[in-house]
């Protein structure tokens, strides 16, 4: 058992008030990122392996497809992150909504058209906005926590995507049955506008117009609120944007540079060896989360499922993660590292009997327990990732992190899609278990030999 930090547990009641001690601008912010992903609940992300599929038509297209997606999106949130270090929050948040918004209408005119072309090209934006949006989330939630709560604070960054995640997979598992696979992805662009309406300060706009009463509060959450992550007024002008010395021309410059990369080597090389086994532990937990949100769908077809069906598996697969902001606090309060061993050789026996069961039932069961062992873990890792980075590295750091999330979601889509043409399915993942089972154990060994000593 992991080694306790604190000599009495936290008490339920008391870790629901410690919510209300949430800072305003995590507050905010996880409304906004809650409203944009209630976009890709509803059909985007729910059905995706089954869209890409439908369009591929093959196995290796759905493989070669879902590690083009990290693939771009690793390329770009190392300058994202640079990015961030110098102050762009706001118009970063700005601009990966609008790569998703147009994402979303390739991939529905590629779903239309049945057009692999127009598949790639919003893939590819998806990338974009993608490595954008996240990045600059994860800057702000680090930005704005502390060591004795990071970890409960990610756990509330996590729960906010994954509740809208659940709702959309449940209103979609109705929508399904109305509309068309293609349509789905129409609410993406809904959803983006009204989060980039939360990001303005269109609300405090309408507040002072109609609600005078609530005046103290508008002025209470001005002063607190971080104005390097709102749409701020000074992007009605669309020069500070679209100009020729705007935003938008230091965002591709920054794409296209080296800079970030060999500023970040540099950086790495600086840290020890804490940062690399959470950076290390980062990679591996994002490896699992893809192999399940990619090839779990796909048994689910093999079972000869509906799509209604497929969406309430979906959205079991995130109800874990809501326990997020109950349970956040888990790593800030025993030895992280040991939890982290554990977890993953819990989640080695789940990976070895999704490969040994074929009911559906027990298909439901096991997912449930895959994704609860990864809700864990994520903010651990991200937490670590964080509290291990230097003030000045923050949006570097943050940036980092979600490239080596991106490399654990290649090598996941690529080396599971290579070892299911080998071995099959259910064989693939009891090797992966073996795996995570060699890992986890020789984690717990270490520690214990340790402690002993």
């Amino acid at each position: 058992m992991a080694t306790q930090t604190k000599k009495n547990k936290t008490p339920l009641k008391e870790r629901l008030f410690s919510l209300a001690k949430i800072p305003m601008e995590i507050r905010e912010v996880s409304l906004s990122l809650f409203l944009f992903t209630i976009g890709w609940g509803l059909g985007g992300d729910t059905f995706f392996s089954v869209y890409i599929k439908k369009i591929i038509g093959t196995g290796i297209g759905l493989t070669l497809i879902g590690t083009l997606l990290p693939l771009v999106k690793l390329l770009v949130v190392m300058p994202i992150g640079a990015l961030n270090d110098k102050g762009h929050g706001k118009n970063l948040l700005l601009s990966g909504k609008i790569f998703y918004a147009f994402s979303a209408l390739f991939y529905f005119l590629a779903g239309v058209n049945q057009s692999v072309r127009m598949l790639i090209i919003a893939v590819v934006f998806n990338g974009i906005g993608s490595g954008t949006m996240y990045t600059t989330y994860r800057s702000l939630y680090g930005n704005n926590s502390h060591t004795e709560n990071r970890t409960q604070i990610f756990g509330v960054y996590f729960s906010s995507i994954n509740l809208a995640y659940v709702i959309g997979a449940i209103i979609s598992s109705w929508l399904v049955a109305w509309l068309d696979l293609p349509y789905m992805y129409l609410f993406i662009v809904i959803f983006a506008i009204l989060s980039i309406l939360q990001d303005s300060n269109i609300q405090d706009f309408i507040h002072n117009k109609v609600a005078h009463k609530r005046k103290p509060y508008i002025d209470k959450r001005e002063k607190k609120l971080n104005p390097n992550y709102r749409i701020a007024k000074d992007l009605k002008s669309l020069r500070n944007y679209l100009g020729k010395n705007g935003f938008l021309h230091s965002f591709w410059k920054e794409i296209f540079s080296l800079k970030a990369w060999k500023r970040t080597l540099f950086a790495l090389k600086s840290y020890s060896r804490d940062m690399k086994i959470a950076l290390g532990a980062q990679s591996l937990i994002y490896f699992i989360n893809y192999i399940g949100y990619l090839f779990i769908p796909l048994i689910a077809i093999e079972k000869n499922l509906s799509l209604s069906e497929i969406a309430l598996l979906f959205g079991t697969m995130k109800v874990p993660y809501l326990i997020n902001i109950l349970i956040g606090n888990l790593g800030d309060r025993y030895n992280k590292k040991l939890l982290m061993s554990l977890l993953f050789f819990i989640c080695s026996l789940f990976f070895i009997l999704m490969g040994s069961l074929n009911e559906f039932s027990a298909i439901l069961v096991i997912s449930f327990g895959i994704s609860l062992m990864v809700a864990i873990l994520q903010p651990i890792s991200t937490g670590l990732i964080a509290t291990y980075a230097r003030p000045e590295d923050k949006g570097l750091m943050a940036g980092l992190g979600e490239l080596v999330s991106k490399a654990g979601e290649i090598v996941g889509s690529l080396g599971f899609g290579i070892l299911t043409g080998i071995f099959g399915m259910q064989v693939s993942f009891q090797l992966v278990g073996v795996g995570l089972a060699v890992i986890g154990g020789y984690g717990l060994v270490k520690k214990l030999i340790k402690r002993r000593e």
